[in-house]
């Protein structure tokens, strides 16, 4: 079995895109609900998205290619939240601020301001297809990971936050502990 992954952008006018949401929250009267100012998030479309899935597929399939396990297109520049929901309320004739206003929410826990397409640990190389970057995941020997569950196993199940908490820093280096 050969296990490949695709990691995506915010897919534009899907279910789980904000523009749908914006165009409900201006049709509404407002308001446009942005977490941050800063945050900014990389997008593409439903097309882009369903071929990147089977170009992977087709591109995996291919044993040369069992080096690469995670594609990701190529999306260009990220663009600012509040700069897409600015330009939605003035496509929808109207104007930020006057019309419609936006409000700031707050980053949720958990979330990032900036979108992040591979890891410090995560090499990329072109793959000879165009706009599709792909990389290698560092892979643990199953028995250390095995040991770490373990661990951490044996942590939960004993109450020892601190413990599980320096077990999951250690497997995971970008883990943060959110803010209780």
């Amino acid at each position: 079995m050969r296990l490949i992954s695709v990691r995506f952008g915010n897919v534009l006018a899907s279910n789980g895109s904000v523009v749908p949401k914006f165009k409900a929250q201006i049709e509404a009267g407002g308001p446009v609900t942005v977490t941050h100012p800063d945050m900014v998030r990389y997008f593409m479309t439903i097309r882009e998205a369903c071929d990147l899935v089977v170009t992977a597929a087709t591109h995996a399939m291919n044993a040369q290619h069992a080096d690469a396990s995670v594609y990701v297109l190529s999306m260009g520049q990220p663009v600012k939240i509040v700069d897409l929901a600015d330009r939605m309320i003035r496509l929808s004739g109207l104007q930020p601020g006057y019309d419609i206003d936006v409000v700031f929410t707050g980053v949720r826990p958990g979330e990032r301001m900036h979108e992040i397409l591979f890891a410090e640990q995560e090499p990329t190389a072109e793959i000879g297809l165009a706009g599709i970057m792909a990389a290698r995941p560092k892979e643990l020997p199953l028995d250390v990971l095995n040991a770490w569950l373990a661990t951490l196993r044996t942590a939960v199940g004993a109450n020892q936050h601190d413990v599980a908490v320096a077990i999951l820093k250690d497997a995971v280096p970008e883990y943060h502990v959110p803010a209780e």
